[in-house]
């Protein structure tokens, strides 16, 4: 059953996933470093964290739209739960912005639906298989 709108929710809430983390990094991007931080510099802290956003956020879950989408699930599984730990490391309170917050933890939560979709998905894929093997035999 889920195979049959895989899809379609991969692109939609691939979009969204990307879409929201390129706002949170433009608003992480744009903010003035954190301040408080004694051992790590707060501009290399912050370049950091939008260099990972828009890495694992932006380019890695557009990427896997590249593929065939009933195709490599485990690899979407893996991608998609990349993006959103590293989302969610931008829910830090030391680098957390204003109006940042909304947009990371929609980016978080649909990366993680994502990830169990895939699963999901390739599991009854899995379970396909196994079906037509044995009525085969």
């Amino acid at each position: 059953m889920i195979t049959h709108f895989y899809p379609t929710a991969l692109r939609i809430i691939t979009c969204i996933v990307a879409v929201c983390s390129a706002v949170s990094a433009t608003l992480l991007g744009t903010a003035p470093p954190p301040q408080g931080l004694v051992v790590l510099d707060p501009t290399d802290l912050r370049t950091t964290a939008v260099v990972l956003t828009i890495s694992l956020g932006v380019v890695a879950p557009v990427a896997v739209l590249i593929a065939d989408p009933l195709r490599c699930l485990l690899l979407k599984a893996a991608v998609f739960a990349a993006s959103g730990f590293g989302n969610a490391m931008m829910l830090s309170p030391l680098l957390v912005v204003p109006f940042q917050e909304t947009p990371t933890l929609l980016a978080v939560i649909c990366s993680l639906a994502l990830t169990v979709a895939s699963i999901v998905a390739y599991m009854e894929s899995v379970e396909r298989k196994n079906a037509r093997r044995r009525a085969n035999t």
